[in-house]
C-alpha cells in the first residue's frame, strides 16, 4: 500500500522572489556605477589639480627670475598673492635652498612651519605631492624643487654660488579641492535619483508583465498540492498563449485522463469483488491501494490453493488478519451433523501471536453454550454477518473476557459457507474507538474470504471424506489404515522426543457367543459400548483404533514407563463393571489387555503392535479378563 505522499513544502511566491533579484540586481549595478563615477571624477580633479599646480609653479619661477633680473624682487610677494588668488590656492610659499640662503639670507615669514613633506623635497630634490582627504575637505599639496642651470635664456649660476644641477630652493602649493567634491558627489546624488526612478519603473514593468505567469505557477502550484492527495477538481483558466498557456492546457488535461481513469479503475474493482471498497477521499492513494490488495489476494488464492489443509488456509488467513491490525479473532467451526461448535483458531493480543490447537478458554469471547448448540450462535442461525456496531447487544452470547481494561469491545462476525450451510463463523473483535479504521478495511478481508471460500470447501469436503475413510463407520474410532499412516509418525517422534508410546492390544473375551446366542445387533452394541468405555477411559491426545473384529488398539502418546499397564486395569475394570443393555438384554463383558511399550520392548513401532499381541494371548490363555505386560519369557510361551 502507498503509505506516504508528496510533500509541497510552503515557497515564496516567485513573482517576490523575481522582484527581490531584480532589485538586488539593480542595487548592485548602481553602486558599480556610482563608484566607478566617483573614482573617475576623483581621478580628474587630481589630474586637473596637479596640471594647475604645475602651471603655477612655473609662472612662480619665471616670476622669480624675472624679478630678479629686473631688480625688483621685494615687489614678489604682490605677484604671489594675485596668483594665489587667481588660480584659488590656499598656500603658495617659496622656499630657499641652503646655498640661496648662505648667499641671499632666509626670506620664510617669522614663524612660518616648514612642513615634511616639504623638508623631504629640499632634503632629496625630488618633486613630491600628497593628497590629504577628510570627512569635509579635500586638499592637494605639491612640492616642486628648482636646481642650478646654465642655459642660454637664464644663467642661474651666474647669479648664484652654486654648482650645475645644485637644489637652489622649491615652490609649495596647497590646493582646497572640496568644492570640487561637493560637485562629484551633487552629480552622483543625481544619478542615484535618476537610478532608482528608472528602477523603479523597471520593476514596475516587470512585475505587469510577469504578473500572468506568476499567477500561473501559483495556480500550478495549488493545483499539484490537491492532486497529491487525490483531488483532481482543480482547472487552470489562463490568457496566455504562448509555452505557459500550453502548460496550463496540458495540466488540465491530465488532470482531467487521471480522474476519468481512477474513476474507472474504481468501478471495474467494484464490479470485479461484488462491492464498493472504502475510501479515504485520495484517489491515487485508494486505487493504488485497493489494486495492491487485489494482487495480494489473487497470490493468497494461488498459494491457499497448494496447502495440504484448511488449518493451514486458516492460519494464513490468520496473518492476513494481522497485517490488517487485526489481531484479535476467533475462527470457529461448526460440525453441522452434530450442531456443534469448536474454536479451529484464534488470534489475542493478551497471549501472544495467532495460535491453533485446543481450545485456549481465554480466547474464547462466547459463552459456552455455543459449543454445545451451534443455534445459539447469531451468525450460524442466521447465515448473515452480525455487527454490533448496528447494535451494541445484537448478539447475547457475546461475553469478551476483561483483557482490555475499560475499553469497550466489538464483534464483527462472517459466515462462512461449506456445501451450502454455514461451516465456520469468523469473529472479528476490535475496540469501539477504532471501529472507523477497522471498517475501513472490513471489504478487503471479505473479499481474502471470498476468494479462499471454495478452496476452504474444497478442503473440507477433502478431509471429511480422508476422515470418514479412516474411521470405523460402527464404532467412531480409527480404523487399520489410520494406524497404518500414524503408527511410524507416532513412533518417529516418540524417539525425537526421547519419549515412551504405551500399546494397548485388548480383546473382548468371549465375544463369539454373543454374536451366537443374542445375533449381530447385540454383538455392535456391545463392540460400540466397550470402544465408548476406552475412549472414554484414555485422554484426548491418546489414539484408540478398532484393530479388528472385536480387537481395539490404544496408543498411549508420551506415557511414563509401566504407566501403561495401569491404563489398561483401568480399562479393564471400568469395562468389568459397567453392564452393556440391549432392548433384548443386559450382558456384562469382560476384556483381555496386552501391554507393551515402544521402544523399550522393540525398536519397531510394529513389532511393538507383536509384542501386545503376545501379552494378549498369555492373557487370554491364562483365563481371560486381565492384563499382562509383555516380557520377554512370553516369547518362549508362544513357540
Amino acid at each position: 500500500m502507498i503509505g506516504r505522499t508528496l510533500s509541497l513544502k510552503p515557497i515564496r511566491s516567485i513573482k517576490t522572489k523575481l522582484i527581490i533579484r531584480i532589485t538586488i540586481a539593480f542595487i548592485l549595478l548602481s553602486m558599480v556605477l556610482q563608484t566607478t563615477v566617483y573614482l573617475s571624477f576623483r581621478k580628474l580633479s587630481i589630474e586637473n589639480a596637479q596640471d594647475k599646480a604645475k602651471t603655477v609653479a612655473d609662472l612662480t619661477r619665471d616670476a622669480i627670475t624675472s624679478f630678479m633680473v629686473l631688480g625688483v624682487y621685494d615687489k614678489l610677494n604682490v605677484f604671489l598673492d594675485r596668483l594665489k588668488y587667481t588660480y584659488g590656492l590656499k598656500e603658495l610659499k617659496i622656499l630657499r635652498g641652503t646655498n640661496v640662503i648662505r648667499q641671499f639670507g632666509n626670506i620664510s615669514e617669522k614663524g612660518q612651519v616648514i612642513s615634511a613633506l616639504e623638508s623631504e623635497v629640499l632634503a632629496t630634490g625630488k618633486p613630491k605631492s600628497r593628497l590629504y582627504e577628510k570627512v569635509f575637505a579635500v586638499e592637494y599639496s605639491l612640492v616642486i624643487p628648482y636646481k642650478a642651470d646654465s642655459d642660454q635664456k637664464v644663467r642661474c649660476i651666474s647669479c648664484h654660488q652654486a654648482r650645475e644641477g645644485e637644489l637652489l630652493g622649491a615652490i609649495s602649493l596647497v590646493m582646497d579641492l572640496s568644492s570640487q567634491r561637493q560637485q562629484g558627489i551633487h552629480s552622483i546624488y543625481y544619478m542615484v535619483a535618476i537610478s532608482l526612478i528608472f528602477s523603479m519603473g523597471t520593476l514596475y514593468l516587470v512585475y505587469v508583465f510577469f504578473k500572468p505567469y506568476t499567477e500561473l505557477f501559483q495556480r500550478l502550484r495549488h493545483g499539484f498540492q490537491k492532486t497529491q492527495y487525490g483531488d483532481f477538481s482543480e482547472s487552470i483558466n489562463v490568457h496566455l498563449l504562448d509555452e505557459a498557456g500550453d502548460v496550463a492546457n496540458g495540466f488540465n488535461l491530465m488532470s482531467k485522463n487521471l480522474s476519468q481513469t481512477l474513476s474507472s479503475i474504481s468501478h471495474r474493482v467494484s464490479l470485479l469483488i461484488g462491492y464498493e471498497v472504502s475510501k479515504s477521499g485520495n484517489a491515487i492513494i485508494d486505487t493504488a491501494n485497493t489494486i495492491d490488495n487485489l494482487v495480494k489476494i489473487y497470490y493468497f488464492k494461488r498459494t491457499i490453493e497448494k496447502d495440504s489443509s484448511k488449518l493451514d488456509v486458516f492460519l494464513r488467513f490468520q496473518h492476513i488478519l494481522t497485517e490488517m491490525s487485526i489481531t484479535t479473532f476467533c475462527i470457529y467451526e461448526i460440525n453441522n451433523e452434530k450442531d456443534v461448535m469448536s474454536i479451529l483458531s484464534c488470534g489475542d493480543p493478551s497471549q501472544g501471536p495467532p495460535n491453533s490447537g485446543d481450545v485456549p478458554g481465554s480466547h474464547c469471547y462466547c459463552s459456552d453454550v455455543i459449543f454445545k448448540n451451534a443455534q445459539e450462535c447469531r451468525a450460524k442461525r442466521a447465515g448473515g454477518i452480525v455487527d454490533s456496531r448496528e447494535f451494541t447487544f445484537i448478539c447475547l452470547n457475546f461475553t469478551p473476557p476483561m483483557i482490555m481494561g475499560d475499553v469497550h469491545l466489538c464483534h464483527y462476525c462472517i459466515p462462512l459457507y461449506v456445501g451450502g450451510r454455514v461451516g465456520y463463523v469468523i469473529q472479528l473483535i476490535y475496540p469501539a474507538e477504532v471501529a472507523e479504521r477497522f471498517h475501513s478495511v472490513i471489504p478487503y478481508v471479505k473479499s481474502y474470504l471470498q476468494e479462499g471460500e471454495s478452496v476452504i470447501e474444497a478442503k473440507t469436503f477433502m478431509e471429511l471424506l480422508k476422515e470418514q475413510s479412516l474411521v470405523d463407520q460402527l464404532t467412531k474410532l480409527y480404523n487399520r489404515r489410520f494406524l497404518d499412516e500414524v503408527g511410524p509418525k507416532l513412533s518417529a517422534q516418540a524417539l525425537r522426543r526421547k519419549t515412551t508410546l504405551g500399546i494397548l492390544m485388548i480383546d473382548i473375551d468371549l465375544f463369539k457367543q454373543v454374536n451366537d446366542n443374542h445375533g449381530h445387533d447385540v454383538g455392535d452394541v456391545v463392540v460400540k459400548t466397550v470402544a465408548w468405555l476406552i475412549k472414554t477411559s484414555v485422554r484426548k491426545s491418546d489414539i484408540v483404533v478398532r484393530y479388528g473384529g472385536e480387537e481395539i488398539l490404544v496408543i498411549l502418546v508420551d506415557v511414563l514407563s509401566t504407566r501403561a499397564l495401569d491404563v489398561a486395569e483401568k480399562i479393564r475394570k471400568e469395562i468389568e463393571q459397567r453392564p452393556i443393555e440391549h432392548p433384548s438384554v443386559v450382558l456384562k463383558k469382560t476384556v483381555s489387555i496386552g501391554v507393551s511399550e515402544f521402544p523399550t520392548h522393540a525398536e519397531d513401532f510394529w513389532q511393538c503392535v507383536k509384542c501386545a499381541d503376545i501379552a494378549l494371548y498369555k492373557a487370554k490363555g491364562d483365563g481371560r479378563n486381565r492384563a499382562y505386560a509383555f516380557s520377554k519369557d512370553m516369547m518362549e510361551d508362544t513357540r
